[in-house]
């Protein structure tokens, strides 16, 4: 069986990419702003977990890292619902259009960020619960 810690970085790395992907699908995109920061906010936090995760030893990294500011972080950014508040700012575009193909066009999009979102959501939930394992 994989270390706490080879499991915590494998699962940083997932989460780093559903944010890299996030950041991607946003980018540009004023209607999508808040996800890009949110996106950036979470890279941001996954570059200085694995930082702090390089420094700290096997033997006692669940100790060191659950201690770490920068893992709240995360947890806090899972407790905002960005996609509930996108949702209702895509519907809120759509009542003051009338062509239904830019609203399939903006469910595709949400689909899409929706997915990324929630796997990157359950990634960081996997990760606090990892450490709790122990």
């Amino acid at each position: 069986m994989k270390s706490i810690k080879k499991r915590f970085k494998q699962l940083l790395a997932e989460i780093e990419q559903s944010a890299s992907e996030l950041a991607v699908l946003s980018a540009d995109l004023e209607l999508l702003s808040e996800i890009r920061r949110m996106a950036n906010q979470v890279s941001k936090a996954c570059e200085a977990l694995r930082l702090e995760t390089s420094k700290l030893k096997k033997a006692n990294f669940s100790e060191g890292i659950a201690d770490a500011e920068t893992l709240a972080q995360l947890d806090e950014i899972v407790d905002i619902d960005a996609i509930s508040a996108l949702e209702d700012r895509f519907f809120a575009e759509l009542q003051n259009q009338a062509d239904s193909d830019i609203g399939e066009f903006l469910q595709q999009l949400l689909d899409k960020i929706d997915k990324c979102y929630t796997k990157m959501v359950e990634n960081i939930q996997q990760l606090s619960a990892l450490l709790e394992e122990e």
